[in-house]
């Protein structure tokens, strides 16, 4: 039981000259004992109460303290008693604050009111969330973990007097780099596929697998898809917390936070609204990397960012020339009537930053939306939607899904490059009944398209064995690059439809494979993609389900890329006219020689240079001209070939065809034909009947075939021929 003295001064202790300063939370630390700062002259030894998890006063001589609960003033400078142990936990910190922090090994007492508020906000815990995690028994929120720990870092790096800003900056980022690389073997496997992926973040993920996915870890390439949309999940919420964060940190540089200042800037009480503000990378035409207000405002400034710090782009000579921070550079450009307006005549910037920090910070979804990132799919997942509240991994179950903005500026963010008058008729066609239903299912598919291809992309980038690499495979570097750049075509192919005439397909897609592994399956239907070309060198890529989302093809090509079996999503391309899968690996099977076969719609067909090893039926294709069956591993002429009035070509050469049956010799000679069949070990009987065949042509014959024996022949005739001499008889 603790017996509190009258007064606080009881337990005062003059504070030597010789300790030094106390840190940016006023406390110290000498000869294992804690001590608090009152004033400027004099400090408090403190202990931790395990009851409360504050901090208590106390004198040396006692074995039990008996002085009052303590806590910081609103700047963290000097600390005074409490009005009594209730409250703690009523007025100051929330119990369930306090208790979160005791299960962290933490105390609230180690810091103001103030940043246990920021902390929270921050890092997105709020009361929810912690009444969720302490009543269900769960970890702690990563992201409060890892705010916390970037706060003390900062308030160690003012403490220690750090001069200028980049020389804290400096040392921040040592600091943490030295942090992020003393990592366990869990988090070094997981940075394979996400080489950015903070210590915390990964703990917490490897926390929340099951044993099969840790299984899965050790034993295979890649990431489980599950695991791959966490580690995507918490990389977004970690940007947001850093941008965030960069409001109340002295040691940290960030653009994302300077983007967040431009915006918090519009909130401020007599903020001149005629402002307008643009920052620039590296020169005043360089890109620009944030705006705030009307760019047509005649008061609009151009701030130019150097490294870490800003130029401001003026011809006024009484701005001062070289690099600053962003609240100084802006409020050297207001006007002395802004500034008077604002509260901010002195101090500079330090003043404006002061009302930046007490404006209460934008929600997570606006701070998304600001830095232009996309909204993660709310997930049926049960294993991600158990941590679906803020701070946890959660698969994109965010606030507010549904956009603010006006429906044109939807419109415009889903396709970018149309023209006003297909916006306009966009939105009269396609919005007319129900708009918000419409553009929600379009944003999410979008969103679920780029979430996909980021995990797609994060997939095939782990460094494979030398062993297991594929010959002609790029580098993970490499592997990572080209897989984005696919990525970004894609996209970009489906932000491109077409929407003045919705249902015609009128586009293409084509791409060069330059890396391994399978294409993405994805959800998303390309239906108005009506040709497609996929061609590779080299082939270390596979097709897997990617032409699933193709279903109006007209044409398909795909080029040194394996399918090895047929691929079923070319059975539902009902428009499809000419199909080349050439180099692929494909065998047939008798299943699907009969899919195949009732592709009727083909034109033009192209299976060389696959181990097809079953020959497909082709009589149902009455439309068809040309058939590319070269190096095919076939043994027989392909049936039904009889048929087809309209072809025009049959490549048959490099395979092993010995017998060409008869349906070949009843394709009328008048038909304009080449039949190739040079390089096959034709029997005798093969080809004295296709030369009994050509021999009793007509003389209007059209039909060529090619064998070992009709080349010969034809180069026979034409040497004797051009000699002078003639192979028959000449009437006198």
């Amino acid at each position: 039981m603790h017996v509190a003295k009258s007064s606080l001064a009881d337990y005062w202790i003059p504070t030597p000259k010789k300790l030094g300063e106390f840190d940016a939370q006023g406390m110290r630390i000498v000869k294992q004992r804690q001590y608090v700062a009152v004033d400027d002259d004099h400090m408090v030894q403190v202990v931790l109460d395990v009851e409360s998890g504050l901090f208590r006063a106390t004198l040396a001589s006692e074995l039990d303290p008996s002085g009052p609960l303590m806590k910081p003033d609103s700047e963290g400078r000097f600390w005074g008693p409490l009005d009594s142990d209730f409250s703690t936990v009523t007025d100051s910190i929330s119990v369930q604050t306090a208790q979160l922090f005791r299960r962290m090994g933490r105390s609230v007492a180690q810091f103001s009111d103030a940043t246990v508020a920021r902390l929270l906000a921050v890092s997105g815990v709020d009361e929810v969330v912690l009444r969720d995690v302490l009543i269900n028994d769960r970890p702690a929120p990563f992201l409060l973990e890892d705010t916390i720990r970037r706060f003390e870092l900062d308030q160690k790096i003012q403490a220690q007097g750090r001069g200028a800003a980049p020389e804290r900056f400096t040392r921040f980022k040592e600091l943490e780099d030295a942090f992020e690389a003393n990592c366990d073997e869990h988090t070094l496997r997981m940075r394979r596929v996400f080489p950015n992926l903070p210590k915390t973040a990964a703990l917490a993920i490897w926390r929340n697998m099951s044993a099969a996915e840790r299984l899965h870890m050790h034993n295979q390439p890649g990431m489980p898809q599950r695991v791959a949309k966490e580690a995507l999940v918490a990389l977004r919420d970690i940007r947001l917390a850093r941008a965030r964060e960069g409001i109340y940190l002295e040691a940290v540089s960030n653009l994302d936070s300077d983007r967040l200042v431009l915006h918090m800037l519009g909130n401020l009480a007599n903020w001149p609204r005629q402002i307008a503000f643009e920052i620039r990378q590296g020169a005043g035409d360089g890109p620009v990397l944030s705006t705030s207000g009307d760019a047509r405002s005649p008061f609009r400034h151009i701030l130019i960012r150097e490294d870490d710090g800003y130029v401001i782009q003026s011809s006024d000579a009484q701005i001062p020339e070289g690099s600053k921070d962003l609240y100084s550079a802006i409020w050297l450009v207001l006007l002395p009537g802004h500034r008077r307006l604002l509260g901010v005549t002195e101090g500079g910037g330090a003043a404006l930053q002061q009302l930046i920090r007490a404006l209460p910070l934008p929600s997570h979804h606006a701070v998304n939306e600001l830095l232009g990132l996309p909204t993660l799919p709310v997930t049926a997942d049960p294993a991600i939607a158990r941590y679906g509240q803020t701070g946890h991994l959660r698969g994109g179950g965010d606030d507010n899904l549904l956009s603010p903005n006006s429906v044109v500026e939807r419109v415009r963010n889903l396709y970018p490059h149309l023209p006003d008058e297909e916006v306009t008729a966009f939105i009269t066609e396609r919005l007319k009944s129900d708009s918000s239903d419409v553009l929600f299912r379009l944003e999410t598919e979008l969103a679920t398209l780029r979430e996909e291809l980021a995990v797609w992309t994060a997939e095939g980038t782990l460094p494979h064995t030398p062993t297991a690499q594929p010959e002609g495979a790029p580098t993970p570097a490499g592997q990572r690059q080209a897989r984005e750049q696919f990525s970004t075509k894609l996209q970009a192919i489906w932000q491109r439809k077409s929407v003045s005439k919705w249902d015609e397909g009128d586009d293409h897609f084509s791409h060069y494979v330059d890396f391994s592994g399978e294409l993405p399956r994805l959800s998303s239907r390309f239906e108005y993609v009506t040709e497609l070309i996929l061609t590779a060198n080299e082939p270390i890529a596979r097709i897997g389900a990617f032409l699933d989302s193709f279903p109006n093809l007209q044409s398909l090509g795909v080029f040194g890329i394996k399918t090895e079996e047929f691929p079923s999503g070319i059975f539902q391309m009902r428009q499809l006219s000419d199909l080349a899968l050439d180099g692929c690996s494909l065998t047939l099977s008798e299943a699907t020689v009969e899919g195949l076969s009732r592709i009727e719609t083909l034109t033009r067909l192209n299976l060389a240079n696959n181990p097809l090893t079953v020959t497909p039926h082709v009589g149902y294709m009455a439309g068809l001209t040309g058939l590319m069956l070269s190096n095919a591993n076939l043994t027989s002429v392909p049936s039904g070939i009889d048929r087809l009035t309209k072809l025009g070509v049959v490549a048959l050469h490099d395979n092993n065809i010995s017998d060409v049956g008869y349906e070949l010799l009843e394709i009328p000679d008048t038909q304009d034909l080449f039949i190739g069949l040079l390089n096959n070990p034709l029997s005798a009987a093969s080809r004295q009947r296709i030369g009994q065949y050509l021999e009793n042509s007509s003389m209007d014959r059209k039909v060529e075939i090619h064998t070992e024996d009709v080349v010969l022949q034809s180069d026979s005739d034409s040497e004797s021929s051009e000699s002078g001499f003639s192979t028959g008889s000449e009437s006198d």
